[in-house]
């Protein structure tokens, strides 16, 4: 093969590499789209984001968090957590993560089969697990780490959280959300199971709305 031939064949070589990196590059950067502070995976923007809005516009304290949601493989069916680096970089530069389970074989609630009502409710819960994680020294948030290695210490987690839910006004919607996962969704008994322990219970989000409405 000629000299010019092999050049030939390096420099197309060179230039399909760029193209697919430029490509990956695109495709990367369209992943996500942001609404001022909050950066929204393009899948949940269209599917979602919607509903989100709904408490969210509602948590003026919020918006000038820097929130990220995106899909992954999890236990349940969202979860809210601090970036623990950022942590280390004072409050005004933390960043939070929503994750929304992205895993096809998952046996509790998906996302996509959970009526609006209810979605409100559960997305009302995560973005109150934001607030209190704001409401705390970085001491406080290792110390809500602590508490979810015990099945007691997340029971108390996620009830206060749903308190923080009613008292922020979106308990009908909480209520519609746990009656839906307990009574209306296709998910294992072993899930419903967990989520009865370790959440409020439809009658007892009633009550709780009772004393605090």
């Amino acid at each position: 093969m000629a000299w010019k031939e092999i050049i030939i064949l390096l420099i197309g070589f060179l230039t399909a590499t760029v193209m697919i990196a430029q490509d990956a590059g695109a495709k990367k950067i369209k992943k996500y789209n942001k609404i001022g502070k909050l950066k929204v995976d393009t899948t949940f923007q269209t599917a979602y984001l919607n509903d989100f809005m709904v408490p969210f516009s509602e948590f003026g304290d919020l918006q000038n968090c820097h929130i990220k949601i995106k899909n992954k493989k999890l236990k349940t069916t969202m979860a809210a957590r601090p970036n623990f680096l950022s942590l280390l970089l004072g409050k005004k530069n933390r960043r939070y993560v929503i994750v929304i389970n992205s895993d096809k074989n998952f046996s509790g609630v998906k996302l996509e089969n959970v009526p609006s009502k209810a979605r409100i409710g559960l997305f009302a819960h995560e973005l109150m697990h934001i607030r209190d994680y704001e409401s705390r020294r970085i001491t406080g948030i290792i110390e809500r780490g602590y508490q979810y290695l015990s099945f007691q210490g997340k029971t108390k987690v996620e009830h206060y959280t749903d308190g923080l839910t009613i008292a922020a006004g979106f308990g009908q919607n909480l209520y519609h959300w746990a009656t839906f996962v307990l009574n209306d969704s296709d998910a294992c008994e072993e899930y419903k199971a967990f989520k009865s322990e370790v959440y409020m219970k439809p009658v007892t989000i009633l009550t709780q709305m009772e004393q605090t409405y």
